[in-house]
């Protein structure tokens, strides 16, 4: 692997300025073998043996949202490190005991993957995941003025918390409206510094959970489409039509059909289960994030294409509060969009008014 000094810079910022790495903490990296993300991580994992910390990495074979992980990775979450990072092509993998029986966290909440376990219900760690990562990506996307960033940030999740409804417009003909009383919006910004804090890196979005069975309208998904694995600009803008929460239709093109043949896939394996929840949400409208990264790029990488400044996007499947379970989340993107709180314009044509 080449020693170049962007990577070098980029990944000594995700440990110091994202996740304070501190002497003698354990660090777990995920990944697999070969590729962008494999040199990302053992870049990483100098680096952290420069600050003193003491990495450790796994490596298991390609996983998607239907495949199991290694049960070596599972059981080194299980070793509750002081930081988890997965930079994998792909996702983690599905954690079969958590799917069958469940985990209780030390909140009460009960949770599927031993990740979300530790990371959440117990905030035993500190954690960033960048899948399908590239360097460049990489590279672009973590040296960023995070103080800005995290002024906007907050901000925008200030306005969301005073706020009960939604509604979002676009040139291409989405019109949709859903409520958020109750919820609370939460921001990726790359503060990761204490334990039960994680997110994306790059990061830079502000996302909030329509409250469930209130989204109605329609979504015209003109930026790029997240098919699991791999994400592409759709052949044709892909049309998804809203009722009550959950997606009734979804017309367009061959991206179009792609995406729906996804969602039956991930009923069919919560059906064969018999995990009635998970089936049920997996058409459900789980996010809405607003892209804040100003130098994130269109690259046909949900992970990058998702923080885009002057972009929006929502989230099919599950959503991030614990109270719709699905098997997959999927996020899609809406170009040019204007977005109103409490029919107060806060991002009008992507430009942010807060």
């Amino acid at each position: 692997m080449a020693d170049d000094k962007e990577l070098r810079e980029a990944a000594r910022i995700a440990l110091t300025d994202c996740l304070a790495v501190k002497e003698g903490e354990r660090v777990l990296m995920i990944t697999n073998l070969g590729g962008d993300v494999f040199d990302i991580c053992q870049e990483l994992f100098r680096q952290a043996i420069e600050l003193k910390a003491v990495p450790a990495m796994v490596v298991q074979q390609d996983k998607d949202n239907f495949t199991m992980a290694d049960p070596a990775v599972l059981d080194a979450i299980r070793g509750e490190p002081d930081v988890i990072i997965a930079i994998c092509r792909g996702r983690i993998g599905k954690d079969p005991y958590g799917m069958r029986i469940g985990y209780v966290g030390r909140d009460g909440e009960k949770y599927s993957h031993i990740f979300d376990k530790v990371l959440d219900g117990d905030r035993r760690c500190r954690s960033f995941w960048s899948p399908n990562c590239t360097r460049e990506i990489f590279e672009r996307g973590v040296p960023i003025d995070y103080v800005k960033l995290r002024r906007n940030a907050a901000s925008l999740k200030e306005r969301m918390d005073r706020g009960r409804s939604v509604r979002v417009t676009s040139p291409a003909g989405t019109d949709l409206r859903f409520g958020i009383d109750g919820r609370r919006g939460h921001y990726d910004d790359g503060d990761f510094t204490l334990p039960g804090k994680g997110g994306n890196l790059p990061t830079g979005e502000v996302y909030v959970s329509p409250s469930n069975g209130t989204a109605q309208g329609v979504i015209v998904f003109d930026g790029t489409v997240d098919l699991d694995t791999y994400a592409e600009m759709p052949d044709v803008p892909v049309r998804v039509m809203f009722e009550e929460g959950f997606a009734t239709g979804i017309s367009g093109g061959e991206t179009a059909r792609k995406l729906d043949a996804l969602l039956k896939r991930s009923e069919a394996m919560a059906r064969d289960r018999g995990m009635k929840e998970e089936e049920r949400n997996t058409r459900h409208l789980g996010e809405l994030g607003i892209g804040l990264n100003p130098r994130a790029i269109m690259s046909c990488n949900t992970l990058e294409d998702e923080k885009v400044g002057g972009t929006v996007h929502f989230a099919i499947g599950m959503n991030l509060e614990n109270d719709a379970k699905a098997l997959v989340h999927l996020d899609c993107l809406v170009l040019d969009p204007d977005v109103y709180v409490d029919d107060e314009l806060v991002m009008e044509h992507g430009k942010l008014l807060v």
